[in-house]
Order: C-alpha cells, then sequence, then structure tokens
C-alpha cells in the first residue's frame, strides 16, 4: 500500500510502496468530487499543490502523486476549498498528472489505468495538466494513444486546467513510477501484462539496437555510434530508431525482439513491457551516473529478466555550455572492451573490427555535433 505523506515532518511516516502488495482494495468512488489542478500554496521543485476534494470537502491522500516514494510531484493544497468552475458529467477514472515527455508519461501517467481491469465500465479518464493551459485538448490529443493503449481502451480523456466538480470518480492509487515504484503493483503488472497481450501482436526483427544517431543533437550519446550500429548490422541486428515510429509499432517490434543491445533510454521502458522471461537485454552505458537501477528492476519484475550491463567507458566525456542534467552528455567508448563484453554475454559470435575509432574521427563528431547545435560541446571533467 502506498501512505501518503504530503506535508512530510521529521515525525511522520514516510510513504511506503511495496511491489507485492495488491491495491485493488484501496480504490474509492466518490459522488460530485472536486477536482483542483493548482491550489494555493507553495510550489516546490517538481511538486505543486493539487489534488481531489470530496463532496464535504475533505482532501483525498489517495490523489496525491509520486515519481517515486522520495519525490512527490503534488501535495496538498492550503487554504479553504476552491470554488467550482467546471462540471464533468458521468463517471471518470483519475489519472494523475498527465506528462508530455514520453518517459515520464509511460511511467507515471499510466500509473493509475490498472483500475480499468477493476472496474472495466469506467471508460473515462481524467489527467491533472502538467504545465498551466488555456486549451487542454492540444496536450492531451498526443498522449491519448498511450493513455487508450495502457488502459486497454478508453473512452473521453479530459485535462481537467480549473477546479472541476466531478460527477462520480473512481480514485485508484499510483501503481507505478520511478525508483521504488518502477516495478509496479501486483494489480499493475498483471492488468498491463493482459491487456498489451490482448492488443498487440508481433511484427518485426527478433534482434534489434536502439540506436541514438536519429536523436537531437542536444540529446546525450556515445561518439562512434554509427560503427557500433555498422558492426552490430554485420552480426544480424535490425537498427530501430523508435522515435520514428507511432507506439503501435512501437509496441510491436517490442513485442517481437527476443535480444535488445541499447543505450540506457526511456524506449528499455517500453520494451520492458514486451519482455519475456528468455528475452536478452544488453545495456551499453553512455553515462557514469548511476541511472541504471531502474531498468534493472522493471525488467526484473515484469519479465524476470536478467540485464547485462556494459561498462565500455573510458573516461572521457563531452558537454556544451548551459547543460544542466547527465541525458546531455557526451562520452567516448573502449571499442575492444565493447566487442569482448558483447561476444562474453552471446550477443556477437566475435570481436572482429571492434577498434578505437581514430581520435580525428570523434573529432570531426564533436565539431559536426557543434554546428548543428550552434553550441561547442568541449571535454568535460565528472567529478
Amino acid at each position: 500500500m502506498l501512505i501518503s505523506a504530503p506535508q512530510a515532518k521529521s515525525n511522520e511516516i514516510p510513504p511506503v510502496f511495496n511491489p507485492q502488495t495488491p491495491l485493488t482494495g484501496d480504490i474509492v468512488t466518490l459522488e460530485n468530487a472536486l477536482i483542483v489542478p493548482w491550489g494555493e500554496g507553495r510550489k516546490r521543485g517538481i511538486s505543486r499543490p493539487a489534488g481531489i476534494y470530496d463532496a464535504d470537502g475533505t482532501y483525498q491522500p489517495l490523489s496525491q502523486c509520486f515519481r517515486n516514494t522520495s519525490a512527490v510531484t503534488t501535495t496538498e493544497p492550503k487554504g479553504p476549498v476552491p470554488e467550482t468552475e467546471e462540471e464533468l458529467k458521468g463517471t471518470w477514472l483519475y489519472g494523475g498528472l498527465l506528462y508530455q515527455h514520453f518517459g515520464h508519461a509511460l511511467l507515471e501517467s499510466t500509473s493509475r489505468l490498472w483500475a480499468r481491469s477493476v472496474m472495466p465500465e469506467v471508460e473515462n479518464v481524467a489527467f491533472l495538466m502538467k504545465k498551466q493551459v488555456n486549451r487542454p485538448g492540444r496536450f492531451t490529443r498526443p498522449m491519448k494513444p498511450m493513455i487508450d493503449m495502457f488502459a486497454g481502451g478508453i473512452g473521453e480523456m479530459a485535462g481537467i486546467k480549473a477546479p472541476t466538480r466531478v460527477e462520480r470518480l473512481v480514485l485508484a492509487p499510483q501503481a507505478f513510477g520511478t525508483g521504488d515504484m518502477i516495478a509496479g503493483s501486483p494489480d499493475f503488472r498483471a492488468h498491463v501484462h493482459r491487456v498489451l497481450t490482448d492488443r498487440v501482436k508481433p511484427v518485426g526483427p527478433e534482434k534489434i539496437y536502439i540506436s541514438r544517431t536519429e536523436l537531437y543533437s542536444k540529446r546525450g550519446r556515445y561518439f562512434a555510434e554509427d560503427r557500433i550500429e555498422a558492426l552490430l548490422e554485420a552480426e544480424g541486428y535490425h537498427i530501430y530508431h523508435p522515435q520514428l515510429h507511432d507506439l503501435d509499432a512501437q509496441a510491436a517490434q517490442y513485442a517481437a525482439a527476443h535480444t535488445i543491445i541499447s543505450s540506457d533510454n526511456s524506449a528499455l521502458h517500453m520494451a520492458a513491457f514486451f519482455a519475456r522471461p528468455n528475452s536478452r537485454l544488453a545495456i551499453i552505458q553512455r553515462r557514469p551516473a548511476d541511472v541504471l537501477d531502474d531498468y534493472l528492476r522493471q525488467y526484473e519484475w515484469f519479465a524476470d529478466v536478467h540485464v547485462n550491463v556494459i561498462d565500455a567507458l573510458n573516461g572521457r566525456y563531452y558537454q556544451f555550455d548551459g547543460a544542466g542534467q547527465s541525458n546531455e552528455l557526451y562520452a567516448e567508448l573502449d571499442f575492444p572492451t565493447l566487442g569482448r563484453d558483447l561476444v562474453e554475454n552471446g550477443y556477437i559470435r566475435d570481436t572482429s573490427g571492434w577498434d578505437n575509432p581514430a581520435p580525428e574521427t570523434i573529432e570531426a563528431e564533436r565539431r559536426r555535433l557543434s554546428e548543428k547545435l550552434g553550441i561547442d560541446i568541449r571535454p568535460f571533467e565528472i567529478s
């Protein structure tokens, strides 16, 4: 059970999430509930005052949103309950926060949709908007395919922009997220496996390499990835660029793939939903930060898959001025180490061709990326 602690103090019980604890018994249905997307109080970091009140004006801790139990994204608003400004007729499922970022949407905006397996008659979903907007439809429409897929089908999808009175609101616990919530609850895992198995049919190659070479230049990567692509193509791998395909096509490809090689990236969270116990995944580290635990736990809990992590970083990194996160880091790899580890773990046959690119090749790529960005990418020391 997820225990909410919106105003965490030293003497309060911290939130707890247990991936072995079912949450179905915690679902509640509220008559004339009020959804408050922007409440009174102080915004702190990724968190803002927002949530749900019942008809009597009592705040519902179950509506609190989390990135994980150490990082809340909504807190109980201060002050009196706001006046109703809009109304929603009928029965709706509360979806939590709706993100536009693929990774956060996948891990957080899908986290209450499992309730559709418990109450399939509830087809409409209402979300808090991540940003204050006047026309929520501009932001809900692009995300509807993902929500529809992970809900097993939905009716209407509403983005709440002002205090909204809902005729009947189903409030389910958040059952998925990052960090300690990445394993999901048993109900969430069962729901996702059921709806995706029913909906998605495997289409595509069985061995793929998920590439970052077609991403916007600002996105971090390792240098000479085109060399990795060529070497893996020679080993029978299909080079896959997920962002060039719609969500249905991505799902079909991941359902078909039994062997994946990739850097750490959001696509792996999607692929994990389709992994099977005999699936194979090798993650090539592209940054020194401790960012792999979520992938390892997700694959373990959703498919009982042991992930092979390959650290072939050679210690040389690059970044541009103003970069604010490790996802905007560029790295060099030691190709002999990478090739040897792929052979030892059974992903390729031999190490022929896995030689380091010449320094001038790396320099040419650095200059090319710098020109595309309009910002110089320079050597960067990791402290």
